[in-house]
């Protein structure tokens, strides 16, 4: 070997050496936050939202094999460590976390698995590729909690939701990672409890299997201020073979899939409209066009809900836009009008609504006291639901011609919970859905199954 060569080779050992020390000193300064193009979904762009100080309860919703639990590990890693540190500060820089969502000093971490098994097999070495060489840990490989202690002073705390609500008393973190949601409910309030003095935040990375529990009725359904939810899909996941993780997704029922694939909540059993997705359905609203046809859908309400849609239909693409809602109960029918011309005059007169054709007084009523004319919807609920259906439906391009802006709540509420009803025998079974918080359902119904084209009659 040349004197030339061999000083090439002595270079370049020492420069892997050089990088082996970076590596082991600063892991997180070399991990990227994979990134997808709009509509596709972004781990980065997620975590970029969630980790906003604003938010105090952050949902990162994945597929198996999304990389939820790999970002919540880097979250968990990097306020620990806190952005003083280069190789955090590093690891914000390359993937556009805004440098006031981290606190420069290190910081106090728990994570919460659902099991002791868990908290072992999955949390805690996920954790552990994140930290700097000279952490000092306790109870690694064991049963029940343990505590990993950084070079820097920051502290990492690990718990599982099976320790019960009451061991999570008296301590103060600046986040508490959640790795799968917690069935006890208890068990999450009382560890926001301990997030208060310091000002700290929670983050929940899951796959909602159990279906809609309270996760989905206080964070997804009805958000509570603070809090935010984000999707990541596995089959945008660029590090995995997406035709392997299709074959595996296969094996499971539809419902089931929904959940492990995208991250939906669903009634794993039953639901009517398969194809809904909020990722797909669910658009920011904006100032729709005044030349865009509307269509208002109406189901009468005292006691239960009145609801009213209105949609607007796209004519370049005949997409069909849910814009508005009105959805109210124990209000006076003529209380009722009055909103409907508020959200009229706001959104758009509708050329025609098509109203609920069992209820032929309250129709007459708007037509001779309020001079709003309706017109009566064909009930056969089978074919309505197959013209929603077929709208949300996802085209040759993976577009649906059914959307709804997201201002309209209560419809995607109870879209996502709408389901067969199953409670007679396979043989009585009427090919029916569940007569239950329905009412927005109805109304949607008969605006998309008489814009599809069939007729109706005059009342």
């Amino acid at each position: 070997m040349t004197a030339e060569r061999s000083e090439l080779v002595a270079e370049g050992y020492e420069a892997a050496l050089k990088l082996q020390r970076l590596l082991a000193l600063y892991p997180l300064a070399f991990r990227a936050l994979w990134d997808r193009p709009s509509p596709r979904t972004s781990q980065k762009r997620a975590l970029q939202a969630l980790i906003d100080r604003k938010v105090k309860v952050g949902l990162l919703v994945g597929g198996n094999r999304s990389g939820k639990t790999e970002a919540g590990a880097m979250v968990a890693a990097a306020v620990a460590i806190g952005r003083g540190d280069p190789g955090v500060a590093k690891w914000m820089r390359d993937n556009d976390i805004p440098e006031g969502s981290i606190f420069k000093r290190p910081g106090r971490v728990c994570c919460v698995s659902l099991t002791s098994n868990e908290s072992i097999r999955v949390q805690r070495p996920k954790i552990e590729q994140f930290l700097p060489a000279g952490t000092y840990w306790k109870n690694r490989h064991g049963a029940g909690e343990a505590f990993a202690q950084l070079p820097n002073g920051g502290t990492i705390l690990f718990k599982t939701v099976d320790q019960g609500a009451r061991s999570f008393q008296a301590d103060a973190w600046d986040i508490c990672w959640f790795d799968e949601d917690p069935e006890c409910e208890m068990v999450l309030n009382e560890a926001r409890m301990r997030l208060i003095d310091r000002r700290g935040r929670c983050l929940i990375t899951m796959t909602p299997l159990r279906g809609l529990t309270w996760v989905w009725d206080r964070f997804v359904s009805d958000p509570e201020p603070g809090s935010l939810c984000q999707w990541i899909f596995g089959e945008d996941n660029p590090h995995i073979p997406a035709d392997e993780l299709e074959t595996l997704l296969k094996s499971y029922g539809s419902h089931e899939r929904a959940a492990r694939a995208r991250g939906e909540f669903t009634q794993l059993e039953g639901r009517v409209y398969q194809d809904w997705s909020r990722e797909l359905h669910v658009v920011e609203p904006f100032e729709v066009p005044a030349d865009w046809e509307r269509i208002a859908g109406l189901d009468f309400g005292t006691r239960n809900p009145f609801c009213t849609l209105l949609a607007a239909i796209d004519p370049a693409d005949d997409v069909m836009h849910v814009i508005a809602e009105h959805y109210r109960s124990e209000w006076t029918l003529s209380r009722h009008v009055e909103a409907l011309r508020e959200m009229f005059k706001q959104y758009g007169e509708p050329g025609l609504i098509i109203a609920d054709p069992e209820d032929r007084g309250s129709r007459l009523t708007m037509a001779r006291d309020h001079d709003m004319p309706t017109v009566k919807a064909k009930k056969e609920i089978r074919a309505g639901i197959s013209a929603v259906a077929e709208r949300l439906a996802p085209d040759a391009e993976g577009r649906p011609h059914l959307v709804v802006h997201s201002n309209c709540t209560n419809l995607i509420r109870e879209i996502e919970g709408y389901v067969w009803d199953t409670r007679r025998s396979k043989a009585d079974q009427p090919d029916r859905p569940l007569k239950k918080e329905d009412h927005a359902m109805d109304a949607l119904r008969y605006l998309v199954f008489y814009h599809q084209g069939a007729s109706f009659d005059a009342g």
